[in-house]
């Protein structure tokens, strides 16, 4: 690099700077030291520029074309970056896609020995296993779990269920069954086990004495998975609700269809007349106040159908 001075153009100081390996050489015109205030001024010369009057300008336009150059490498630098960001955005794309094609195969279907049951004592097992067959080989993410358990809700023992998917191959089923509280015999002979909701849990040949005994005259033969009428349900209602220690005196339960009039009997021939089969918890609180006081006799009659408790000898 070399340095000089020297008188040009009008009249003031130039510095010539070249050098091959720098930036093209440029001159500066006027006092580096010049202040703001003074005649002098400073101005930078390309020395691929004819020195004219003119020359300032001229060098002007050249940086401008070179700020412009800049300018348009960044923008397309910046769109370089864009459509690099698009490219790996559909490529994510593209992978994500496929991977949920491929996890939503046949490859990855439900098998029946990967799903388990819990829960389940009276259920028909037929039933279940025919719904678990209508949903083998479907891929496990695809498997609509709210119509499963839909389904599995119409079987009349199962009161509510849970249905998930047991990545990669299973299902877990969890069966919470409806409990039995009284049966009793149709117009056919049959008889019919009812839960607590007054449904239909089972139709069989012979009394399960295992549940309190209900006679119900004028109910009409109901089918498994159907709901008693309002009478039966009542007294379904009654027996689940009524503490242990009365349960377990009752030895029959009469309602007729409509719920009018609701009739239990005790082991010791005690008759508790409740009215009608609504409203039944205030009337058991009537009948365990009386109980507890010891102040019904050996067959009596109980009436608790109203607030007026009254209590008197069984004919």
């Amino acid at each position: 690099m070399t340095g000089g001075t020297g008188g040009r153009g009008r009249g003031g100081r130039h510095v010539t700077i070249s050098d091959d390996d720098v930036p093209d050489a440029v001159y500066i015109d006027g006092d580096l030291s010049a202040r703001r205030s003074g005649s002098s001024r400073v101005v930078i010369v390309d020395d691929d520029v004819p020195v004219t009057a003119e020359g300032p300008r001229d060098v002007r336009r050249r940086m401008e074309g070179r700020i412009r150059d800049r300018r348009i490498s960044v923008k397309r630098q910046a769109g370089r970056r864009r459509l690099t960001t698009l490219i790996v955005a559909v490529a994510v794309a593209v992978g994500v896609v496929g991977g949920l094609a491929f996890l939503g195969s046949s490859w990855f279907g439900v098998r029946i020995s990967d799903v388990r049951v819990t829960g389940n004592v009276y259920a028909d097992p037929g039933r279940l296993a025919q719904i678990i067959e209508d949903v083998s080989g479907t891929p496990v993410i695809l498997v609509d779990t709210d119509e499963v358990e839909r389904s599995i809700e119409k079987i009349p023992w199962v009161k509510d269920v849970s249905v998930r998917t047991d990545w990669p191959f299973g299902l877990i089923i969890d069966i919470r069954e409806r409990s039995p509280v009284v049966s009793f015999p149709g117009p056919d002979g049959l008889f019919r086990v009812l839960d607590a909701d007054g449904r239909v849990l089972d139709v069989i040949d012979g009394w399960p004495f295992e549940y309190l005994l209900m006679v119900t005259p004028d109910t009409p033969a109901l089918g498994v998975g159907e709901f008693a009428p309002l009478g039966p349900t009542g007294a379904a209602t009654l027996a689940d609700t009524v503490t242990p220690a009365i349960r377990d005196r009752i030895s029959l339960i009469e309602v007729d269809a409509g719920g009018s009039n609701l009739v239990v009997t005790l082991d010791d021939g005690t008759t508790i007349r409740f009215g009608a089969a609504r409203e039944l918890f205030p009337k058991l609180v009537r009948l365990e106040t009386v109980m507890s006081a010891g102040a019904a006799p050996v067959g009596a009659v109980i009436d608790v159908s109203t607030d007026e408790v009254t209590v008197s000898e069984g004919s």
